[in-house]
């Protein structure tokens, strides 16, 4: 049986000019950036990069795909300029030296311009390439999109901006075709709907996508009132957006809570006017936690709105709020969550408030209490929770790291993120699937909504909360607030918890206009405040807690109070001292 004849391989070669056969074929190819060897690896041209390789390995390098100037520029020219420069170096070292800092100067910024340039390409244009060459069909190389897919840098900011896509001579494309290119530029880019252009003009086929028009550049109170007559009691109105279009956040996701992160003189307390105005008008009770004590004045001249900024303010009113959301956890868990009242919690530059948190609880734990303060624990709580409870929770800041709040776990529950004047380390924390962040704008009231991938911006609607302009506006903005659903008192609400929970320590509650009941309840003392009766060191029964004498176990405790501190029966406390001391301990009269 005759062998079967094998045909060799041949590869492809570039074709020489005339002139240039034989000896020179080396120098052309050297100088034209080609293979040395003449082997076409790839459809690149002289100053074309190319789109496939031409191999029968089917693989090219990203060098290979380069036009050929670049080659020859590249990794040519300078092996030819080497020799000459360490010989200008040897006859004129210093001027050699200055000569050779100047293009490291050179080189260095022109490195970091292409690694920039890289860096959006690699991120913008090479995602949009792929989605496209899958809806034309067509070949695409990797890392050259750029060659046929044109995404200005600044198509962010530039509401001129046009992107531009060169299609095949031979693509028609249906309009269902064109409408998913369209989309999924849209998609791809973080962008509202784009408007395309489509050109079959001197033999070349393009589309160019105009970005959408810019937010107006102000929205006043009354324009944001006029929203409002289209929005569902499941949404917040954030502003208008692009083209003048309302923007929405959704209150009936899985976990509808907000993150309000603005720089300085962004319009954080306006917008979070506005946000917490539309709230109060749907009968939403409203609990503050402001460790500034300044952020919202208007809200401490509405009855009914809590307002905590102390220490002891912001611990019990966090250790509330974590009651009431598992109070309702276990009602919606039976079906029946009758009688609850929606809440919005406002938090405010949570990190202040943190640290005031940790040193309150320093000075009220006593011996066996945990480390760590249980209204930090609880303010991760109060965002862990999804809609079904009727609580949200509003948490703005200048830097809202891990750290403020609760750690980046807790972070992923707030679903929605809205940033203004957000530097890009900020983009990068709170927002790092947008690429590349829009440049920080100074213009107060501009934010940029941020909802999983989609990114929306939008303008403000402004209200003069120091009357400045208006003298009347922080008036007409509370009676818009109260005008609507009735509210619960939230801080009736705290007052009556703290009762029942029997806390016999001298509180907050008189800043909070509380009940008489709040002094009744179940009997049980703290040991700062028996120490405070008796007249002793609270650090000193606390050793004795720690330390008990021999035969004379220390009383047990009998409850816990609203500060999570533990409850002792008073008699069996004052037994324990009178035999400590073994001296009567008296008080009240005794």
């Amino acid at each position: 049986m005759a062998k079967k004849k094998v045909t060799p391989y041949h590869a492809e070669s570039y074709p020489l000019p005339l002139g240039f056969n034989g000896r020179l074929a080396g120098t052309y190819r050297w100088f034209s950036g080609r293979p040395l060897n003449g082997h076409r690896y790839t459809d690149a041209t002289g100053f074309r990069y190319g789109t496939m390789a031409t191999d029968i390995s089917g693989r090219a390098t990203a060098y290979q795909l380069m036009p050929g100037y670049k080659r020859f520029l590249y990794a040519r020219l300078p092996i030819m300029v080497a020799p000459g420069a360490a010989a200008a170096f040897l006859v004129e070292p210093g001027q050699a030296s200055m000569a050779g800092l100047g293009l490291a100067t050179l080189g260095i910024k022109e490195l970091d311009k292409w690694r920039r340039t890289r860096r959006f390409r690699s991120w913008i244009t090479e995602p949009v390439a792929t989605g496209a060459a899958a809806i034309l069909k067509v070949k695409h190389a990797k890392g050259q999109g750029h060659t046929w897919v044109h995404v200005p840098e600044d198509f962010r900011d530039d509401e001129h901006a046009k992107i531009r896509i060169n299609l095949p001579p031979e693509w028609i494309g249906d309009p269902g075709d064109k409408a998913r290119l369209v989309d999924m530029v849209a998609n791809r880019l973080n962008l509202d709907e784009l408007s395309p252009s489509w050109s079959w003009t001197n033999g070349r086929h393009t589309v160019d996508m105009s970005v959408p028009s810019k937010p107006p550049p102000a929205v006043s109170f009354q324009d944001g009132l006029d929203i409002l007559a289209n929005v569902q009691d499941t949404e917040l109105a954030m502003g208008l957006g692009t083209r003048g279009r309302p923007e929405i956040f959704s209150l009936a996701m899985e976990s509808p809570h907000l993150l309000i992160a603005g720089g300085s003189g962004a319009g954080k307390s306006v917008l979070l006017a506005w946000l917490v105005g539309q709230f109060m008008r749907r009968g939403y009770g409203v609990a503050v936690l402001d460790s500034k004590f300044l952020s919202h004045m208007w809200l401490r001249r509405v009855p009914g709105v809590l307002y905590a900024s102390e220490g002891q303010e912001l611990h019990e009113a966090l250790l509330w709020l974590e009651d009431e959301m598992f109070r309702r956890a276990r009602a919606r868990a039976k079906g029946d969550m009758t009688g609850f009242q929606p809440l919005v919690v406002v938090m405010e530059e949570m990190a202040g408030a943190t640290n005031r948190l940790r040193q309150y609880w320093n000075s009220i734990k006593v011996n066996g209490d945990p480390q760590q303060s249980p209204a930090i624990t609880a303010m991760v709580n109060l965002s862990s929770m999804g809609r079904e409870l009727l609580m949200h929770v509003l948490m703005a800041g200048q830097s809202l790291t891990a750290k403020t709040v609760g750690g980046p776990e807790n972070r992923e529950n707030f679903q929605g993120r809205t940033l203004a004047r957000a530097t890009a380390a900020q983009w990068r924390m709170l927002a790092p699937q947008i690429k590349p962040a829009p440049t920080k704008r100074q213009k107060p009231g501009r934010w940029h909504l941020v909802v999983g991938d989609t990114l929306r911006e939008y303008q403000a609607p402004f209200i003069d909360l120091k009357d400045e302009t208006d003298p009347n506006a922080t008036a007409r903005l509370i009676e818009w607030a109260t005008g609507g659903a009735e509210m619960p008192d939230v801080p009736a609400l705290l007052a009556s918890w703290l009762a029942d929970q029997g806390d016999d320590e001298e509180t907050s509650l008189a800043d909070y206009a509380r009940s008489e009941a709040a002094s009744s309840g179940p009997a049980g003392i703290s040991l700062r405040t028996f120490a405070q009766e008796q007249g002793l060191s609270l650090t000193t029964v606390q050793n004795w807690k720690a330390r008990p004498m021999a035969g004379v176990p220390f009383p047990v405790e009998v409850g816990i109070g609203a500060n999570r501190t533990h409850l002792y029966d008073r008699d069996h406390l004052k037994d324990y001292v009178r035999a400590r001391l073994r001296e009567p301990v008296t008080a009240d009269g005794e």
